[in-house]
């Protein structure tokens, strides 16, 4: 079938291909084929053909350049000759053929490289193959050459062949007859009696020969021995133990070795068999020949070298553990070195060493004693001991490095470094210290410097020093880096920590740099941050450095802190120089002196705002090349002061009192008499203790000529009375934030009275929010907020007007016996009652409240309490208060004008139920306080059509002195008497009646003060009213209604 076919097909191709994969995979890998540096033939001969004709263009230009050759004729003609054959022809044919020379061999080259790049396949199959030859060679010789190396090694690990025939009659039998022996025959065990014997006598002949035969010849070093057991004890403390004993009686025998230990540690406990093998056959050589001496010469140096080996081997201990990095040990004969803080000044740049820092180390060395020191006696018996030689910083100490002690008992490389490293910390520290103590603010004690030095450890060395009243820098330096440790640990002191130990290469002078760059910084940090929160802000120098430079004299290292308000009207300055010196606070004023003075002077705007103040974010001045110190004053302030609130409180008003007082300072007095102005001692609680600042003092007049009018213009009325003192005294106070953010200061203003009767209607003590009144001492304290920029004494002028003003009004009232009654007195508000003398508020005639709002102090306004019989001539009242006789006249008018305002709100009640029937209507109109007309209106009769009106003035006259109220009709229409002119008669034609008034036919009077009035007018409404009403009155109404009008009489409290 045809698909059978094609199966068939598909199958003996599958078996084929896996047939061929089966060969591939049998066969080895395939070689490396090399293919760097291999370049398209194409690329190489397109730069050739690029660089031929480049070359041939530069030797073309050459050419042109060479001279022309002698047979050229002038003009370009040719000569007559043929052949041009000078020299500079010949050149340049020379030249023009070298070029093509060499031109030709490139491109004979590239021929060539064309030739072989048709076969370019077989020459890369070549180079591959010769690589792999190559390449196999090179793992052949490196076979063989590891072969060598592990046969070499097998022949050190190879064994002997074993004796089997030995070892099975070892082992079946317990020995060996066969093998050769030393045939000893053992001597006879001694008994303890005889050990015992021997020892005793062996210990009588050792001490016979130390003592009468060799006594001469023992060292010195061995006069601490010990008999004992057969055997002599030789011991040098600190060093070894050795023990000796005899052969013979002979006292020239030679003397042997028995056994040796050290006597210090660490040390081994028992010598190892080599090493005493090695001491055996080296010491007993020694004692045959030099004796006792040479003995103790040989132990001895061989324990130094030993102690020496020691401290070898725990200084690379030390390297490699906690000290890794920082100290290097070096070896030298018979000596070691080992240099400590190897991390500490190292140098930057291509060449470290070039600019690395000083390096300090120790030699531990053996010196022989023979020659004494510069500092020792000569000794009689001379012998070698460890010395140590300390470099430190590249110079060798030799008076600091004296460890005697060390190097006996206990051997300790940490040990050594620790006490040399206290050392040479305590050197640093003493330096810095010193240092710090010849400079005049260390030597004064302004501030504190204490040092702790301990002996064995390092880190326990420190430097306190007092950086400000609340902080202290402890210097410390660690013993392992060397590196300098400053606490506490805050950014700008990590900061100048992290560049005294990268950069420095002086530890004394650099850190004392340091040390003074932390301090000025962390008191101008404190000052900042404290400061900031009580209105203090730091600003950039305004001036340049030459002129800043009148604030620190001395040649000492100073810093500058430049501090303000930022609302302070005026370029002033408070400047902190802070230095070695001392330190000192100027306030400073600055001014630019440019082109422009009107820019260079400080304004003095009263409406500046405070965007427009120079701050420390907004100020045009500074670093100003204009710009110079105008006036500079030092503040008194304590040495190393506290910074708190507080400070910067008793601060500001330090400064705010010299600023006032130079803003203030009153110019020359050139009158005659006694001075208007000026300045005298007074007690001042608000500054701070031990600050004193004089008080300012005005005279009373001076300061009232200079009182503002509404118009702006200085007023010269005086005062009206005199109950002011001669003089106004002000001190200073505090400083407060005033409109606009701009700073305002408090200032007490004093005033003395001269007669305290005066006042004594005022009960309070404060009379105003910012003024009050001191009974006790008769004065009055005014409280003026003012600005710094401007002068307080208008301010204080219109203060005393307003005190003028109350004392007058005080005054009236206390000529005003009985009625009128003062009930609360300050200089904003001032408060009485009025009524009849005796009523209280539970009768009808009830005492009414009135109250002057002083606020405004060009106009007093009237406030009346509700239901007053006084609101109707309200605005001609407060007409009257701001008159010139106001003060004086409103307490009387409202006495006297009472019981006529009382009894028209009662007809004004009385009228109002007849108007709501249209019987009749009542109507008050005022003209003025002494003038008011009453209208009554009745309805109109059966033959009238026009409403009957009856109007009567009720208006005050004068007679013999006396004021009397009259009240007179006007207005009769047609002037014909009527039925209300009837109605009246009887009470026109009366005469003198109980109630107090009288009758002028045409006119009724009644004097002002009393009752009178309201009788006259209640019995004219009733009379009114009954004609209206058609009812008469009887003589009982009319009697209870006068009756029920009477007032009591005046009485003055």
């Amino acid at each position: 079938m045809v698909n059978g076919n094609i199966d068939s097909i598909q199958q003996g191709q599958a078996d084929s291909n896996a047939t061929g994969q089966t060969i591939m995979s049998s066969l080895p890998p395939e070689i490396a084929h090399i293919t760097a540096n291999y370049y398209p033939l194409p690329f190489i001969l397109q730069r050739l053909a690029q660089k031929s004709h480049n070359e041939l263009q530069l030797r073309v230009e050459e050419l042109a350049r060479m001279p022309p050759g002698q047979g050229a004729a002038a003009n370009g003609n040719p000569s007559g000759s043929g052949e041009d054959s000078s020299e500079e022809n010949q050149n340049k044919k020379a030249f023009l053929l070298n070029f093509l020379n060499e031109l030709h061999a490139k491109w004979t080259k590239a021929l060539v490289m064309s030739e072989w790049s048709r076969k370019s396949g077989q020459v890369s199959k070549l180079v591959d193959l010769h690589s792999h030859i190559l390449e196999q060679l090179a793992k052949y010789n490196i076979v063989l050459d590891r072969m060598g190396h592990v046969k070499r090694g097998i022949y050190d690990i190879r064994l002997p062949n074993p004796d089997i025939k030995t070892a099975l009659q070892v082992l079946s039998t317990g020995r060996a007859d066969w093998m050769p022996g030393n045939r000893f025959i053992p001597p006879p065990a001694l008994k303890a009696e005889e050990i015992q014997k021997w020892f005793g006598e062996l210990n009588t002949l050792l001490s016979f020969r130390l003592t009468l035969h060799d006594y001469d010849k023992i060292p010195y070093e061995f006069r601490d021995f010990t008999v004992k057991d057969g055997r002599v004890t030789f011991k040098v403390q600190g060093e070894f133990e050795v023990d000796l004993t005899i052969g013979n009686d002979d006292p020239e025998s030679q003397w042997w070795f028995i056994d040796f230990r050290f006597d210090f540690s660490p040390a081994p406990q028992e010598l190892t068999d080599k090493v005493r093998h090695f001491m055996t056959m080296n010491v007993n050589d020694v004692l045959g020949r030099q004796g006792l001496k040479g003995c103790y010469d040989f132990l001895h140096g061989y324990v130094l070298t030993h102690k020496i080996r020691e401290l070898q081997r725990q200084a690379v201990l030390l390297s490699q553990q906690h000290w890794i990095n920082h100290i290097k040990v070096e070896p030298l004969n018979r000596a070691l070195c080992i240099q400590y803080w190897a991390q500490r000044y190292l140098g930057t740049g291509p060449k470290p060493e070039a600019n690395a820092g000083p390096k300090s180390w120790i030699i531990i060395g053996v010196n022989s004693g023979k020659t004494p020191s510069a500092d020792s006696l000569p000794s009689l018996h001379p012998t070698s001991y460890l010395t140590i030689r300390w470099f430190r910083d590249g110079k060798e100490v030799t008076g600091d490095a004296d460890l005697s002690s060390f190097g006996t008992e206990t051997i300790s490389a940490e040990d050594l470094l620790n006490r040399i490293i206290c050392k040479h910390v305590s050197y640093i520290l003493k330096s810095i210290s010193d240092k710090l103590m010849s400079k005049p603010r260390y030597a004064s004690r302004q501030v504190s410097v204490s040092m702790k030095l301990h002996k064995s450890e390092p880190s326990e060395s420190i430097l306190v020093i007092q950086l400000t009243h609340s902080e202290t820098l402890s210097v410390k330096i660690n013993g392992v880096t060397g590196n300098f440790y400053l606490e506490p640990t805050k950014p700008l002191i990590s900061r100048r920590e992290a560049i005294l130990n990268l950069r420095g290469r002086d530890a004394v002078e650099d850190s004392f740099g340091q040390i003074e760059h932390i301090r000025c910084e962390s008191l101008f940090e404190e000052l900042v941050r404290l400061g900031r929160a009580m209105g203090w802000v730091m600003c950039k120098r305004p001036v340049l450095p030459d002129e800043a430079k009148k604030l620190h004299p001395s040649r000492e290292f100073y810093q500058l802190l430049w501090l303000r308000r930022d609302t302070w009207p005026s370029p002033w300055y408070v400047v902190v120089c802070v230095s070695l010196a001392g330190d000192n606070w100027w306030l400073v004023e600055v001014v630019d002196d440019g082109a422009n003075p009107a820019k260079a002077a400080p304004s003095t705007a009263p409406n500046r705002v405070a965007s427009q103040l120079p701050d420390g974010r907004n100020n045009k001045m500074h670093n100003q090349p204009n710009a110079r110190i105008k006036t500079y004053k030092p503040l008194t302030m304590p040495v190393n002061p506290k910074l708190s609130t507080d400070f910067f409180s008793r601060l500001t008003k330090m400064v705010n009192v010299a600023m006032c007082g130079f803003k203030d300072s009153p110019p020359d007095y050139h009158g005659v008499g006694k001075p208007e102005f000026g300045f005298k001692p007074v007690d001042n609680p608000y500054l701070p203790p031990g600050r004193k600042m004089p008080g300012m003092f005005y005279k009373t007049a001076a300061v009232m000529r200079q009182l503002p009018s509404r118009d702006g213009e200085r007023t010269t009325r005086p005062l009206k009375t005199s109950w002011a003192g001669d003089y106004v005294t002000m001190t200073y106070r505090e400083e407060v934030e005033g409109a606009q953010g701009r700073p305002e200061i408090i200032q007490d203003v004093k005033v003395k009275v001269k007669d305290k009767s005066m006042f004594s209607l005022i009960k309070k003590k404060h009379v105003d929010r910012d003024v009050r009144y001191d009974a006790q001492a008769g004065q009055f304290v005014m409280q003026i907020q003012r600005t710094m920029d401007s002068s307080c004494i208008p301010l204080i002028a219109t203060r005393l007007k307003a005190i003028d003003r109350l004392v007058e009004f005080v005054s009236s009232m206390g000529d005003r016996a009985g009625g009128v009654k003062c009930e609360s007195v300050t200089l904003r508000k001032f408060v009485f009652t009025y009524g009849e003398a005796g009523s209280d508020a539970s009768t009808r005639d009830k005492r009414w409240k009135v109250t002057l709002d002083l606020a405004k102090h060009q106009e007093i306004k009237i406030h009346l309490e509700a239901g007053s019989p006084h609101t109707r001539i309200l605005d001609m009242l407060n007409k009257l208060i701001n008159s010139q006789i106001g003060m004086k006249a409103l307490p009387r008018c409202l006495q006297a004008t009472l019981p006529l305002h009382r009894v028209l709100d009662s007809l004004e009640a009385t009228w109002a139920v007849l108007s709501e029937n249209g019987q009749g209507f009542f109507e008050v109109v005022p003209h003025a306080l002494d003038w008011i007309t009453v209208h009554f209106e009745l309805a109109a009769v059966a033959n009238n059509k026009s409403p009957r009106r009856l109007r009567l003035s009720v208006r005050v006259r004068t007679r013999n002195g006396e004021a009397w109220w009259e009240v007179q009709r006007y207005g009769r229409e047609g002037g014909q008497r009527d039925e209300l002119d009837e109605v009246l008669q009887p009470i026109f034609t009366s005469r003198i009646t109980p109630e107090g008034w009288q009758g002028l036919d045409t006119a009724v009077v009644v004097k002002v003060g009393g009752g009178g009035i309201e009788a006259l007018l209640s019995k004219i409404s009733a009379a009114v009213k009954a004609l209206a009403t058609g009812v008469p009155a009887t003589a009982a109404a009319i009697q209870l209604n006068m009756a029920s009008s009477q007032a009591a009489p005046i009485v003055l409290d």
